[in-house]
């Protein structure tokens, strides 16, 4: 069906083009041979019409493909045999190789997952959670009263058993609620069949209800964590929208408590509303932050709440003796001996926590350590025994000075890294936001002096250094993007074509106008505006230059002009990416789309010459349409040649977005810059000769494959990285490596993955991180505990 559909595609979009263009040829004879007199006006309304035409040509295209794919969606109801099936399908495998590589990492099974157990939180509970969902209206109602008592071994069984199959998982700090709802998911995939809702983690933290609905975070965090692909539909946000529409997500919330306190009580109203009648949940929270939030709102609905239960001594020892080799088990006696006599210890009470032993296995059971160091009278509380596993943790994680860096520098290393997200609200390491902890200087540092380099070459050194100080303003100051084109259109467009889910509404007009595209409509009305301004200042400077000199000359200028005006005024007109992009080079697929574009550029350009040929006279204005259309043909063309999904459904990775990132960057920028480098080459070849060209050429070249806003590497979210990276390397902040030293503590249990995000193993060693007091960091910021200490 995708290459029947494509083939209409092409088939439609070639008819048009061909009826536009001969109607253009018919009517030019009929002018000028029939009525010479009016050559003129008519040639005006032809360049119009040739214009509107190619536009027309690629929205009409657009429409109709989307029209195809919505037909072929309406005869593919059946989940199992349907395209959204396919893709629940794919994501199940996926998410499944996902959290079974992670659960290896984290070392869950080795010897064993320790056996945490839960109770009823009978306070907590929704009585409703007995109720058979969904029930029909107007029946008798049974409850199915479920015994809420379990432990890890049975987890799957459990769930299943709930009527609501709503869940909330409750225990304090270090509890196992993660690993809990990790061990969940992975024994409800290796149950899944096709039909039943994919289960997905999705860590709470990085929504914020204040500013996302809930349905609308859930598209997001699909359409960013996996790459989700279908024949009939490359938006993956459709996609999403699509499967939860259909319900064919189980969302396991993990975190509720990592939310700010405030915006909990709202959460919890915008996951009830989406859960509706019949939806199943999983959700995770810290017991205080869960209790405090139900008595100022409401409990998940139909959700049985379970708290765990701390392990027993003869669990911990069990498991400590099972993952201790060889003669080292004899350095933990002391320690059991310890905990049997006084099981309401420091030590004993300390190690009654998951997180805990896990740490103490690493220090003293993987390494040479000796655990009756715990049993020292300095660790007379259970605080203290806690920091000092925390403390001790990097150090055994890198036992090996000759292989492995200094783990004091990767304490440093990490110990920054907590303070950036502690101090900025974050629990996630993402890559691309590590600009945020550099200084706009240096991170913008590259597209100042590059977009500097074209503006002064057309307007003037004082020209140049206020355009760099407006660059290096603007990334300093986020916000200031919202009073671009782009920011002002917004929220005028949400609330024209997209209903409060954030699906597109709005119908014919809604299509026609590309609402779904993955560039946003928004987006891409900035960038027309960018364009036309650019277009409409090329054109007047060429018209005043041919009143004074020769054609090409006036040409060479207004294109020069126009291409200055045009990077300048992309600061205005669009806001800055800030998710990494992907892109895929397809030639065979690509290369009808590549095709398609240039003709429409070449039409929409081929118009507007026409049209000021008519106004001016001149040939002046076709050669400079002409000229541009065709650059902006062959630039759009590439980006659709290279824009092209693959094929199979996977989970994203922090590495697998850089690669991704990274070639999209390249792939822009070196069409953008060697595109206009050869118009311009060829502009001023035919202005000032040769040698003369090679200059405004390289400058025009090199400048917009730095800074243009839309398309240069250095204004690209892999740029911005690089530029960052390399500075915080300079300051010791970060090693030079810093995408493998993530890769490397990831592997040894430092950090967790989540989707293409790395996480602090656990919030409490990320926190005992921030607080760690380090004299370099004094000495650098004059702040005890670093820039961000509190």
């Amino acid at each position: 069906m995708g290459q029947k559909v494509r083939r209409r595609r092409s088939g439609l979009f070639l008819t048009i083009f061909v009826l536009v263009w001969g109607a253009v040829l018919i009517l030019s004879v009929l002018i000028f041979f029939v009525n010479k007199d009016q050559s003129g006006t008519w040639a005006a309304i032809l360049g119009v019409l040739t214009a509107v035409g190619g536009v027309l040509a690629g929205q009409v295209e657009r429409f109709t493909a989307r029209a195809a794919g919505k037909r072929g969606r309406s005869t593919r109801r059946n989940r199992e045999s349907g395209w959204l099936g396919n893709v629940a399908e794919q994501l199940a495998e996926a998410v499944r190789e996902q959290w079974e590589t992670e659960a290896g990492l984290r070392r869950l099974d080795d010897p064993w997952p320790l056996n945490v157990s839960w109770l009823k939180e009978e306070e907590l509970t929704d009585p409703t959670y007995a109720l058979p969902r969904p029930r029909g209206r107007g029946t008798s109602i049974e409850r199915l009263e479920v015994p809420l008592e379990g432990d890890l071994t049975r987890v799957a069984d459990f769930f299943e058993s709930l009527p609501s199959r709503r869940l909330v998982i409750l225990g304090p700090l270090g509890s196992g609620k993660s690993v809990l709802a990790l061990t969940l998911l992975l024994d409800l995939l290796e149950r899944w069949e096709p039909g039943q809702p994919v289960p997905v983690l999705f860590p709470l933290n990085t929504w914020n209800p204040d500013t996302a609905t809930f349905p609308e975070w859930l598209v997001k965090q699909l359409a960013e964590g996996y790459q989700l692909v279908s024949p009939l539909q490359r938006d993956a946000r459709e996609i999403a929208r699509g499967l939860l529409r259909d319900n064919m997500i189980l969302p396991v919330l993990d975190g509720l408590d990592e939310l700010a306190e405030p915006a909990r009580p709202r959460a919890i109203i915008d996951i009830n509303d989406w859960l509706g009648r019949d939806r199943p949940v999983i959700v995770t929270s810290r017991l205080n932050e869960y209790y405090t939030t139900v008595t100022r709102g409401d409990v998940v609905t139909g959700g049985a709440a379970v708290m765990l239960q701390p392990l027993t001594g003869d669990m911990v020892e069990e498991y400590l003796r099972a993952a201790t080799a060889g003669p080292r088990i004899r350095r933990w006696t002391p320690v059991f001996d310890e905990m049997r006599a006084n099981p309401n210890g420091p030590v004993a009470t300390t190690l009654r926590s998951p997180l805990m032993v896990a740490l103490a296995r690493t220090i003293y059971s993987d390494q040479p350590g000796d655990a009756a160091v715990l049993l020292s009278s300095r660790f007379d509380s259970v605080e203290r025994v806690e920091e000092h596993l925390l403390s001790e943790l990097i150090r055994a994680t890198y036992p090996d000075e000759r292989r492995d860096p200094p783990a004091e520098d990767v304490q440093d290393w990490l110990t920054f890294l907590a303070r950036e997200l502690s101090g900025r609200g974050r629990l996630g390491i993402a890559w691309w936001q590590l600009e945020t902890a550099a200084p706009p200087v240096a991170v913008h540092a590259l597209a100042a002096a590059g977009g500097a380099c074209v503006v002064g070459f057309i307007f003037g050194p004082i020209a140049a250094l206020v355009f760099a100080a407006v660059v290096l303003v603007l990334g300093g100051n986020p916000q200031l993007e919202r009073w671009s084109v782009e920011g002002l259109l917004r929220k005028p467009v949400a609330a024209l074509f997209r209903s409060d889910s954030g699906a597109p509404r709005g119908g014919f007009l809604a299509a026609l106008m590309g609402i779904d595209e993955r560039a946003s409509l928004e987006h891409r009305l900035g960038l027309a505006v960018g364009r036309l301004v650019a277009l409409a200042a090329g054109l007047t400077q060429g018209f005043l230059s041919y009143q004074t000199g020769g054609l090409y000359v006036a040409v060479a200028e207004g294109v020069g002009l126009g291409l200055a005006v045009g990077l300048a005024d992309g600061y205005f007109t669009i806001t800055t990416r800030a998710v990494p992009s992907e892109v895929k080079f397809a030639s065979r697929r690509g290369v009808a789309a590549f095709l398609r574009h240039v003709a429409i550029g070449f039409t929409i350009g081929a118009g507007i010459g026409v049209t000021a040929w008519a106004i001016s006279s001149s040939w002046f204005g076709v050669l400079v349409g002409v000229i541009v259309g065709l650059a902006f043909g062959l630039i759009d063309g590439l980006n659709m040649w290279l824009d092209v999904s693959t094929d199979v459904t996977r989970a994203l990775s922090p590495r697998s977005t850089r690669r991704a990132e990274r070639l999209a960057a390249l792939a822009r920028s070196l069409t953008l810059g060697t595109t206009l480098a050869v118009t311009t080459g060829i502009a001023y070849t035919f202005a000032y000769g040769l040698e003369a060209a090679v200059v405004p050429a390289l400058i025009f070249g090199v400048g917009y494959a730095l800074a243009d806003h839309h398309m240069g590497i250095a204004t690209s979210v892999w740029g911005r990285f690089v530029m960052a990276k390399v500075w915080l390397a300079l300051r010791g902040r970060l090693p030079w490596r810093f995408m493998d030293f993530l890769d490397d503590t990831h592997r040894r249990g430092l950090l967790r993955r989540a989707g293409a995000v790395y996480q602090f193993r656990h919030v409490r060693f990320q926190e005992h991180l921030a607080r760690r007091n380090d004299q370099r960091l004094v000495e650098a910021t004059g702040v005890p505990g670093g820039p961000h200490a509190k």
